[in-house]
C-alpha cells in the first residue's frame, strides 16, 4: 500500500460508510433552499424572520414556566417579568417578520461561523480526499457570508441578506454532494 492509499483509507475513518446517502439529500436540500432563496428573497426572509419570532415567543413561554414553578417572591416577578417580554418580543417578529429577520442577520452571522468553521475543520481530516477542497470552498464562503452579515455589508436589505444565504446554502449543498459520492476505495494507477 503506498503512502497515499493509507493517507485516503485515514481520511475514509472519519465518513460513516452508511451514511453517504443521507449526506447527498441533505445536499440536495440545501441546494433547494439556496435556489428558492435566490427565487424568492423577500419570502425566504419573512421565513427567517418569523421563524425567530416563533423561536422566542417559544422560548418566553418556557421562561414563563419555569418562573413560576421555580422561583418565588420578588424573583418570581422578575421572571415573569422577563419571560413576558420575550413573548411580546417574538409575537413583534412573527408578526413583523422582515424586522425580525434583520435583527436575526447578527444570530444567522454566528451560525454561519459555526458552520464555516465545522466544514474547515472537516476539510482538514478529509484532506486527502477529492471531497475535501468542496469544504474548504464551502467554509471559506460561509464564513465570507457571515463577516459580510455581521458587518452589514452590502445594506442589510432582505435581498442581500437572502443572497448571502443562498451562497451559503448552495455551498454547503455542493461539498455535502461531494461527501456523499466519496469513493470508499483507493484509486489504483494502472501499472506501467
Amino acid at each position: 500500500m503506498s503512502t497515499g492509499d493509507a493517507l485516503h483509507l485515514h481520511a475514509l475513518v472519519h465518513l460513516h460508510p452508511d451514511r453517504r446517502r443521507p449526506a447527498l439529500a441533505a445536499g440536495a436540500g440545501m441546494l433547494i433552499l439556496a435556489v428558492a432563496a435566490i427565487l424568492f428573497p423577500a419570502a425566504a426572509i419573512r421565513v427567517v424572520g418569523a421563524a425567530s419570532g416563533w423561536l422566542l415567543w417559544f422560548a418566553g413561554a418556557l421562561m414563563l414556566a419555569v418562573g413560576l414553578l421555580t422561583f418565588s417572591g420578588a424573583l418570581r416577578g422578575l421572571a415573569i417579568g422577563a419571560a413576558l417580554a420575550a413573548v411580546g418580543l417574538g409575537a413583534f417578529l412573527t408578526f413583523n417578520p422582515t424586522v425580525g429577520a434583520l435583527a436575526a442577520a447578527l444570530v444567522l452571522a454566528a451560525a454561519l461561523v459555526a458552520d464555516g468553521s465545522f466544514q474547515l475543520a472537516a476539510a482538514l481530516h478529509l484532506r486527502p480526499l477529492a471531497a475535501w477542497r468542496w469544504l474548504l470552498a464551502s467554509a471559506a464562503t460561509s464564513l465570507v457570508a457571515a463577516l459580510l452579515l455581521a458587518a452589514g455589508l452590502p445594506v442589510r436589505t432582505p435581498q442581500a441578506v437572502a443572497i448571502l444565504l443562498a451562497a451559503a446554502f448552495g455551498s454547503t449543498g455542493l461539498a455535502l454532494i461531494a461527501t456523499g459520492l466519496v469513493r470508499t476505495a483507493p484509486r489504483r494507477d494502472p501499472a506501467p
